[in-house]
């Protein structure tokens, strides 16, 4: 067998594969993070509203997590928002992870028959 540096093993197309793979995989990591913020951003929203319209009185400040204590079914509407926002994101997450992950397989495998033909020639 010859010993290949890589150079011309790998083609254009195959480096264009990776250059996709890659992008869908940095794509997933800044999905799956930007909706884990925005969970976090989308309860602070529910709280500065439940703040704003129960507007300070002499009696004392508004208190948000005694509120959802006291109302399950507002409690239970927040969970099930927060938690379609990160199951969303975590789909988003899965489908890049695994598009990169097919790229990736596909350009090994080609590679691999490719090394293999390469083989059977020279032996």
């Amino acid at each position: 067998m010859t010993d290949n540096t890589g150079e011309d093993f790998i083609t254009n197309k195959h480096g264009r594969l990776m250059n996709i793979a890659s992008a869908a995989n940095i794509f997933a990591w800044i999905a799956l993070v930007s909706q884990v913020l925005y969970v976090g951003a989308r309860f602070i929203q529910f709280q500065s509203l439940y703040m704003t319209q129960t507007m300070p009185t002499r009696f004392g400040q508004p208190n948000f997590m005694e509120m959802l204590s006291q109302n399950p079914v507002y409690t239970f509407s927040l969970i099930v928002d927060l938690a379609s926002i990160l199951i969303r994101g975590i789909i988003y997450w899965l489908v890049l992870k695994g598009v990169s992950l097919g790229l990736y397989m596909i350009v090994e495998t080609d590679l691999n028959y490719k090394d293999k033909l390469e083989g059977v020639t020279n032996e």
